[in-house]
C-alpha cells in the first residue's frame, strides 16, 4: 500500500509526539506530503460568559499555536517530504474528519486515547470518533509503555 497524502493529528501531548515521529517515517518511506493538524476546541463555559470573559480571554492565539507547531513539528522535517501545519478551531473529530476529506488523505495518524474511565466515557475518544468516520485509513499510535522491574 502506497500512501501520497498523510495528515497526522497533534494536541501536543507525548501520544501525538509518537504519533508524528511515526507519521513521518511513513511520509519519508513513501515519499508522501505530511499534513500536521492542530485542533482548537472552543472554550464554552457558562460560569466566564455570564462573567463577560470569552474563550478567546483564555486559549492562546492561533497565531501562538501555529509558532509552536512549526517550532515543534516543522522543524524536524526536511526537504525530501512536503510538509505543512494547519491549525483550525472547533470540535477535534469533526474538523479532523473534514479536513481529511477536503484534501482526500490517503492516511491519517493520532496518538491513542488520553482519557480513561469515567473521563472517556463522558467525553469520548478523538481517535475513536476518527476510527469510525474517517474516510481513508487510520493509524492509531500507542503511547510507549515503560516496564517496571
Amino acid at each position: 500500500m502506497t500512501f501520497k497524502k498523510i495528515v497526522c493529528c497533534t494536541d501536543f501531548s507525548d501520544n501525538s509526539d509518537n504519533a508524528f515521529n511515526t507519521a513521518l517515517s511513513i511520509a519519508k518511506e513513501n515519499q508522501a506530503s505530511l499534513d500536521i493538524i492542530h485542533i482548537r476546541e472552543p472554550i464554552v463555559n457558562f460560569v466566564f460568559m455570564a462573567g463577560g470573559v470569552s474563550g478567546e480571554d483564555i486559549l492562546p492565539p492561533l497565531s501562538s499555536i501555529e509558532r509552536e507547531m512549526e517550532k515543534r513539528y516543522g522543524s524536524k522535517t526536511d526537504q525530501a517530504i512536503h510538509a505543512k501545519i494547519i491549525v483550525r478551531e472547533g470540535h477535534p473529530s469533526s474538523e479532523i474528519i473534514n479536513y481529511l476529506k477536503e484534501v482526500n488523505a490517503d492516511l491519517v495518524v493520532t496518538g491513542s486515547a488520553g482519557f480513561s474511565g469515567l473521563g472517556l466515557v463522558v467525553f469520548g475518544s478523538v481517535s475513536r470518533r476518527i476510527a469510525h468516520k474517517s474516510p481513508c485509513n487510520v493509524l492509531i499510535v500507542r503511547q510507549e509503555l515503560h516496564q517496571v522491574d
